[in-house]
Parts: C-alpha cells; sequence; structure tokens
C-alpha cells in the first residue's frame, strides 16, 4: 500500500481530538471503491486526498442536479467542468482570483446564475462564504488557492492566495454544512510531498472534521413548507418606507445563521435563501442587499 502522508498526518491531529468519527479521510481509490460499493454510513462524510489533479467527476458516483462548491485561484480548472457546472442544482465558485479565472467558466456560470466570490471580497469578510457552502452536498478545494510561500512545492506556482489561516477558516464553514457528503482535496504532491504541505492539507482537513462534528442542522425551508417555524427562528421584516415594500428575514437564535425571502413572481410564491448579517444590515439602511437582487434575477429571469 502507498504511504499517504497526509491521511499520516491526519491521523495524528485526529488521535488528539474527540466526537470527528463521521468523518472519514480516504484517498479517491478508497473513495471511488466504496462510493460503487454503496458500503458507508447515512451521516458519513468523506475527506477524500485527490492527488494533484482536479477528480474526474462521472467516476465519482455524485448523481444528478448535486450541489456543490469550487474553492480555487481559478487557475488550471479542466474545461470539463462547465459541461458539469451546467447539471447542477447549486454551485459556487470562491476564493478565485480573477485574473487566472478562465472566461468560459466565467460565462457558464453567470448564465446558469450560480455565484462567484472573490478572493479581495472574501479576506474583506471572511463570513461571505458561509451562505454559499450552507446548502452544499460536495466541495472541491484546490490546495494550491494557497499563496505558494504558504504551501511550498513545485506545482504550486502562485505568488499570491489564500494564507493558511484563511484556508482553515473557509474549511471550518464548510463543515458546519448542512447537507455536506463530500469535501475533495486535491493540487496535493503525489510523488514527494513536502512535510508541510502534508501538514497543511491535513489540517484542513481537522477544521472540516471538527466543525462537522459540531454543526447544528437547520433547515427553516422545511419547517415553513410544513406550516410551522421553531421558536429558534427569528422573523425580521425590514420596511422600505420610501418604496412601500419590506424585505423579510429569518434569523436563528441558536447558530446565528441568516436567511431571506425572495419572490418568486412567476410561481406567486417566495423562496428562502442563505444570507448574511450583512444582507440584513445592508437592508435596515434602505439598501436592497445585492445578493437579494442575484437571486431576484435568478428566479424570475433565467
Amino acid at each position: 500500500m502507498v504511504k499517504n502522508p497526509v491521511k499520516d498526518s491526519y491521523k495524528k491531529l485526529y488521535a488528539l481530538s474527540k466526537g470527528m468519527e463521521r468523518c472519514v479521510v480516504s484517498t479517491l481509490e478508497e473513495y471511488v471503491s466504496t462510493a460503487a460499493s454503496k458500503k458507508k454510513a447515512k451521516d458519513q462524510v468523506d475527506i477524500v486526498v485527490c492527488g494533484e489533479r482536479f477528480p474526474d467527476i462521472p467516476s465519482l458516483r455524485l448523481g444528478r442536479n448535486f450541489s456543490s462548491a469550487l474553492i480555487s485561484s481559478g487557475e488550471d480548472l479542466p474545461v470539463e467542468l462547465i459541461s458539469a457546472i451546467k447539471k447542477q442544482k447549486i454551485f459556487s465558485a470562491i476564493g478565485l482570483q480573477k485574473y487566472l479565472f478562465m472566461p468560459e467558466l466565467d460565462i457558464a456560470m453567470s448564465s446558469c446564475g450560480f455565484e462567484t466570490l472573490n478572493l479581495g471580497a472574501l479576506r474583506d469578510d471572511m463570513t461571505a462564504c458561509e451562505p454559499l457552502l450552507r446548502n452544499v452536498k460536495y466541495v472541491f478545494l484546490d490546495m494550491n488557492c494557497i499563496k505558494h510561500a504558504d504551501y511550498p512545492w513545485d506545482g504550486n506556482t502562485n505568488p499570491n492566495g489564500f494564507y493558511s489561516n484563511e484556508i482553515c477558516q473557509v474549511a471550518r464553514y464548510i463543515g458546519f454544512s448542512c447537507d455536506l457528503k463530500a469535501v475533495f482535496l486535491y493540487g496535493i504532491p503525489e510523488k514527494k510531498c513536502p512535510k508541510v504541505c502534508a501538514n497543511m492539507a491535513a489540517q484542513t482537513a481537522w477544521h472540516i472534521a471538527d466543525a462537522v462534528a459540531n454543526n447544528i442542522v437547520e433547515d427553516p425551508a422545511a419547517e415553513k413548507k410544513k406550516g410551522k417555524l421553531s421558536s429558534q427562528f427569528e422573523h425580521r421584516i425590514v420596511d422600505f418606507m420610501s418604496h412601500g415594500d419590506t424585505l423579510t428575514f429569518i434569523n436563528s437564535s441558536v447558530t446565528g445563521r441568516w436567511w431571506m425571502e425572495v419572490p418568486v413572481v412567476k410561481k406567486n410564491t417566495t423562496e428562502l435563501v442563505p444570507c448574511s448579517v450583512s444582507d440584513y444590515r445592508a437592508a435596515t439602511e434602505s439598501q436592497v442587499p445585492i445578493r437579494w437582487l442575484f437571486y431576484y434575477n435568478k428566479f424570475n429571469t433565467l
């Protein structure tokens, strides 16, 4: 069996922790084999070490209309990702460096109404990625989105990118997803993995697993369909006096998560969309949140 330095480093961290049994760290080959046999616990979350390249999506057996997110600088993405994006229900790209992101992929995401969050905007507010990750089942994380100084190996030639502590923050928000099934880590040296790179990938995996272990799953949309929200969910209605309109937000008193209602005109109904407290604060200052406008356009024009 080929020695996997990332799994070895993770085991040392795991030994210091408790309550993280839901997460299983495996190689890509082990994951594909398990997916084919369907032998896994219902609530299991897989952290998959994929090696250097973006994994072949069809081989992962993710099903149809799946939801996912990509953490990447935008560099060296496969063209096949474009067709994969068009088959998804939810998709977002986080941490992009605009000058590295291929235009074809940008166009495909815009045409499907999917969100992008550039590294600069994320660095201004690290919590901005949480709403984009809240409802995804699968996350693809390119370790080469970390700047070379913090993740030094020959395959990572990016002088800019995430700092090591920033990617660990993002990893925690990945683990706090309410529907997470698997995280695929790639951009990891296969032949000779420097110890610092193995440790960085392992610590990223640990932050995901720790968040999974401490996560509180909430779904006000499902409760709303049943006709009643739990007492932990509070309605916040913002009145735009000058326009005569209102925006409705829902806030969890348990986790601090936020959602907003966005009208779907053709169906005469509303959709609950994950958002942040920043969106609520913008509304209280008589500014229509950009995220609300994005989803209003998506639900009513695309």
